[in-house]
């Protein structure tokens, strides 16, 4: 996010104009000014300034302020892509929606808010102040871009250790001032094990700071509560989206704009102690490698980055790993992200489940029970496709005779990853059979702060005093979310119970 300078808006403000539905916009300039003539609150044509620049690649969004300091984004992004990739050109970012002044999309409402849905990922040290008692805005930040203090919290004690060390005097310890370092692989390395060319941590991730760090923006969630504190528990101050129906696919694959947070808590690699910043260079903003590299540095090539592996030749569509591993989804029309749920491709979900797999995703001429077999013909004899979450999770989405059982089944299991307990929990609510009283009543005692509260949501199909014997103590558990969701539980329950 910038200020509006010639330097930074990359749009061609040349008095170019965009029709959408029956709305015909024109981006000009007047001076060094940039300004939109488009349909305002009330539906009639405006002209409005451009005050801030939002992202850089592949599109770029702009801003502009209505009365009450609202910063509002407008629906009209520029695609910032070379000219040959289809860039170079003004876009609609709902394309097939005709967005009339009185929709809840429509630009100047709330949904297109950037102090309520953007200000706090996007800026540092972000103060809302919101007046209810007028509907306006007062927002203040540090920095209006992410800056360093984003991540690391306040960095009055890291200046005094970097000006101790210039003038070489007692540094102030190891985590050099910042209130939270985010290194977490300091004591820790990656070694091949030569059995199965997998890199393997030397000691267990005993700390989920950095992941909960990173996921505070990089999740689709609420927040629950404005006193963000750097390093604390991500579900002190937000509840994280689990894998519902709308938001994922039955298997958990990405469907809506979900970002990274719930697809990498799905992971093998999440379960093996990988880190973001194992993959990512949080300053550079780059992947770890080009191309395959960034994978190797934990998956021998010898081993992985093959047409046995593969089955694709080398440095072909289906040879990147990414490929099979990561199929991306198109969001905002050009930009493409990748699932970080790091999945081996089941094409035999896809006839289960009706879910996408990365094998039909390419051979979209193929039908899903062929790319099956066309995986099982290159196992090991007498292989078979594992069982899967997925299955649980689709039978409670359409209210199968099988669900209670197969949600308490996957909330048991310790061997399916989090989310997905957590989301079978969750869906317990429509399922108050005993083994589902059973299974919350053990999650409300697990030191996972997600499943304590998912736990706590699906209680609430449990019977009045069941949930006030089960819940009651978890109104002082050291979690806010936990608390919350105790609270929100118990309020319908009788006085007299």
């Amino acid at each position: 996010m910038q200020p509006a300078t010639e330097t930074t808006v990359l749009g061609d403000f040349d008095n170019r104009t965009l029709t959408h539905f029956e709305v015909t916009s024109t981006l000009y300039r007047e001076g060094e000014a940039f300004f939109v003539r488009t349909d305002g609150p009330d539906g009639s044509l405006e002209n409005y300034e451009v005050r801030y620049t939002f992202g850089a690649e592949p599109l770029q969004q702009y801003l502009v302020e209505l009365e009450g300091g609202r910063l509002q984004a407008l629906p009209l992004a520029w695609d910032t892509r070379t000219a040959d990739n289809g860039g170079q050109r003004w876009f609609h970012l709902y394309p097939d929606e005709g967005l009339p002044a009185d929709d809840v999309l429509h630009w100047s409402g709330p949904n297109q808010n950037w102090n309520y849905m953007c200000a706090e990922c996007h800026s540092t040290a972000l103060e809302k102040n919101y007046d209810p008692q007028t509907g306006s805005y007062d927002s203040r930040w540090s920095e209006i871009d992410v800056a360093c203090e984003s991540c690391h919290g306040p960095a009055s004690a890291h200046v005094q250790w970097a000006s101790a060390e210039r003038d070489g005097g007692r540094p102030l310890g190891s985590a050099h001032g910042l209130e939270v370092r985010l290194r977490e692989d300091e004591e820790a390395a990656w070694v091949f094990d030569d059995d199965t060319g997998i890199a393997r941590r030397t000691r267990p991730r005993d700390s989920r700071t950095q992941i909960e760090t990173c996921a505070r923006c990089h999740s689709r969630r609420s927040v629950i509560a404005a006193d963000y504190r750097h390093g604390q528990p991500l579900l002190d101050t937000h509840l994280p989206a689990l894998l519902e129906d709308g938001l994922y696919h039955a298997d958990g694959q990405i469907l809506d704009e979900v970002y990274v947070y719930g697809s990498f808590l799905q992971s093998k690699m999440y379960a093996m102690g990988v880190t973001c910043s194992d993959c990512h260079d949080p300053h550079g903003l780059e992947v770890r490698g080009e191309g395959n590299a960034v994978c190797a540095g934990c998956h021998l090539p010898a081993r992985f980055d093959t047409a046995e592996h593969h089955f694709h030749e080398p440095s072909t569509a289906g040879a990147f790993c990414v490929d099979c591993h990561m199929p991306s989804t198109t969001y905002m029309e050009v930009d493409d992200r990748h699932d970080h749920s790091l999945r081996v491709p089941r094409p035999d979900l896809s006839t289960q489940l009706d879910t996408p797999n990365a094998c039909n995703g390419c051979h979209d001429d193929r039908s899903s029970e062929w790319a099956s077999a066309q995986i099982a013909s290159r196992q090991l004899a007498g292989w078979t496709p594992s069982p899967h979450y997925g299955t649980a999770l689709l039978a409670a989405r359409q209210g199968s005779i099988d669900a209670p059982l197969l949600l308490a089944s996957l909330a048991n299991n310790p061997s399916m990853p989090e989310i997905a307990r957590a989301t079978a929990l969750s869906q317990m609510r429509s399922y108050p059979a005993p083994d589902a009283q059973q299974s919350i009543a053990a999650a409300l005692s697990d030191r996972s702060d997600l499943l304590r509260t998912a736990a706590v949501q699906g209680s609430e199909g449990l019977q009045p005093a069941v949930r006030v014997r089960l819940l009651m103590p978890h109104l002082d558990d050291p979690v806010r979310a936990v608390r919350i969701e105790a609270a929100r539980a118990l309020a319908s329950v009788p006085k007299d119970l």
